[in-house]
């Protein structure tokens, strides 16, 4: 009679199963992506129509804006595909997780782009509020 041999026993086999389980669960966890924005504001701002300054332009809109994420906030994954943004960091922690390029954390003073090839989402890991200043180039309905 032929008898198969199991070095870890079925309950030890059962356990190494469940370790690598519990092992790929921070990882997917990590690549997961919110839809959903919560605990951001907006603060002040500024929206100037293009078209009556660069006629080439109209139909878009030159905005400035001020945007405050909470601790633990996140801004729902997106596309920048029709709406460049120029950011700079006033205060607070700010990561971001753009398709492609990996977690980026930005620092009060920093300044970015997120041009047509940035999808992205982000999230405030700081202890305090995160500010930004936005100028987004965006289309006018």
């Amino acid at each position: 009679m032929f008898r198969s041999f199991h070095p870890v026993g079925r309950g030890g086999l059962f356990a190494t199963a469940l370790l690598a389980i519990a092992a790929a669960a921070p990882a997917a966890a990590q690549d997961a992506k919110p839809q959903k924005t919560q605990g951001v504001s907006v603060g002040s701002s500024s929206t100037l129509p293009m078209g009556p300054q660069i006629p080439e332009f109209g139909g878009y809109a030159l905005r400035l804006r001020t945007v405050i994420l909470q601790p633990g906030a996140t801004v729902g994954y997106h596309s920048h595909a029709r709406r460049p943004v120029v950011a700079y960091l006033v205060s607070g922690e700010y990561t971001e997780h753009r398709d492609g390029q990996g977690t980026m954390t930005h620092r009060p003073g920093e300044q970015w782009v997120e041009g047509a090839d940035v999808a992205h989402w982000s999230e405030n890991r700081g202890a305090e509020p995160a500010v930004l200043i936005n100028v987004d180039v965006l289309p006018v309905k």
